[in-house]
């Protein structure tokens, strides 16, 4: 709809080109042919704008769900993981830290199943 529009207004703007000037002020054209193109982009900018298509409400929210789930799980891998060390001793403090959280982690399943 909107390339129909702009190509209404550029035939607008050749066809006034084209005719015998009648006595018409320049700047008139210059105005109403500015006038033209402003209405067209005014009318691409609707267009734009509104969907296509009807959007079915449920399925929206869904999307929008899983959008905001989709976030969350990027948010908290984030937060999860820790800037590396440029340090390989720091690296290895790391690690070794690491490695005691889990096993305490291990250590503290074990003893709540019992």
């Amino acid at each position: 709809e909107a390339a129909i529009a702009r190509a209404k207004a550029r035939k607008q703007e050749q066809q006034a080109g084209s005719e015998p000037a009648e006595a018409v002020d320049p700047r008139k054209a210059a105005v109403e042919a500015a006038i033209a193109r402003a209405k067209a982009r005014k009318q691409e900018q609707q267009a734009g704008s509104e969907p296509a298509e009807p959007v079915d409400p449920r399925k929206a929210a869904v999307e929008a769900a899983i959008a905001r789930a989709k976030a969350r799980k990027q948010e908290q891998q984030a937060g999860s993981e820790p800037a590396e060390p440029a340090d390989p001793r720091k690296a290895a403090v790391a690690a070794a830290i690491a490695r005691v959280q889990a096993k305490k982690a291990a250590q503290q399943q074990v003893v709540n199943e019992d």
